[in-house]
Formats: structure tokens, sequence, C-alpha cells
């Protein structure tokens, strides 16, 4: 505010606008950069609470009409670990608290779904990294492993793509990637593996999801 007026959020009564509505990629971007960690949140508060010239509370005239005292100092809240819930699976089975060894921890191995669901018979893996194909069989072996654990039929993928978007341009990629989805058109479930490049993975997501 151009005179520094401040007033509390429950007494300003906003008129709604018209914006301009943002693109994906905008709104993308945007999360990009006012997206922070806690501990970056705590450590932009602790500047401005420890530095003078920033946070000037006790000569704020606002602070002082209303009467409020600000505490420069940050307030710690003691966390607790939320006691974990009986999963039962068969009548003659079930995980409980009791059984747990740590708290907060769940044992799932060897246990199995009361009613598996069915993982779908036409899928297809594009993989748009640096992995070779071994590895993804690996994973696919690893995952069938697993699916067998829980009671689910597990089938090897009905479709395997494979481009080093690293080694290839945007354009090229997305091209790649619109022509896979036009020819695997009966697919149920991808499973797409993105390149290490942070910059070309987001494009490359923000391209998948337009098509999904």
């Amino acid at each position: 505010m151009r005179n520094r007026t401040y007033l509390p959020m429950e007494l300003v009564d906003v008129e709604p606008v018209r914006i301009k509505k943002i693109t994906e990629e905008q709104r993308a971007a945007m999360c990009r950069v006012s997206t922070l960690s806690s501990l970056e949140y705590q450590k932009s508060i602790n500047n401005i609470r420890q530095d003078p010239k920033k946070r000037r509370f006790e000569n704020d005239p606002f602070v002082a009409a209303w009467n409020m005292n600000i505490n420069v100092k940050m307030i710690t809240v003691p966390g607790r670990v939320l006691p974990m819930p009986d999963i039962v699976y068969t009548k003659s089975y079930r995980v409980t608290r009791d059984s747990v060894r740590d708290p907060g921890t769940w044992n799932m191995r060897q246990t199995r779904f009361h009613t598996p669901g069915k993982f779908p018979s036409i899928w297809a893996i594009i993989n748009l990294s640096s992995l070779n194909q071994e590895v993804c069989v690996e994973f696919c072996m690893e995952l069938s492993a697993i699916a067998a654990e829980r009671g689910i039929d597990f089938t090897a993928p009905t479709y395997y793509t494979a481009l080093n978007a690293r080694q290839c341009s945007l354009p090229k990629t997305f091209e790649f990637v619109e022509s896979t989805f036009k020819q695997t058109q009966t697919t149920e479930f991808y499973i797409i593996i993105l390149p290490n490049d942070m910059e070309k993975r987001t494009l490359i997501y923000e391209r998948i999801k337009k098509l999904v």
C-alpha cells in the first residue's frame, strides 16, 4: 500500500475482478518459483525477524494502535506420530498396531489384499531416459514379483518403445510421444520414464498431460 496502512484480513473485502486465465506452462513455471520447502520458509521468516531494519515491529503505528505484541522468536510445536489403524486383509488375517515393531512403520511384506485389483491386460512402457531395455525388463520382473505377493495377476507390457530424449530435440521427442500414443490407443495403462534433465522433464510432462 502506498501510505503503508495495514488492516487485518478479516476486515478486508476484495471485489472480484476478471483476470486472464494462465496456461498450464505458466502455472507450472509459477509453481516452480513460488514453491518453497519448510526449511526455506523458516529461513526467510528468520531473516525478517532477526534483521532490525526489516522487522520494525516496535515502531509500527498499526501494531501500537491495536495494542499488539509480536515476538521475534519462532513458535515450536511438538509433533506426534498418529497411531496406526488396523488393516484387515481377510477374516483370519489382519495387521494391528501391536504387531508392528516401530511406531509409524507398517510391515507390508508377504501380505495379500483382501480383494486384489486387476492389473491392466494391455499396457505400455515409454522409455525417454538413458536407461537400456534390460533395466526396464528387470523393473518389470520386480514389479511382477511384488504383484504376485499381493495376489495381483501381472502381465508383461504389451508395448515397449524407447527414445533417449537427452540426445534428441524437444520437437522430435514430442513427435515420438504423440506418435506412440496414437499407435497404442487401446492401451489402458502407461509407465513413462522421463529423462534426468529437469527442464526437459518438465516440458515433456506438460505435453503428456495434454495428450492424456
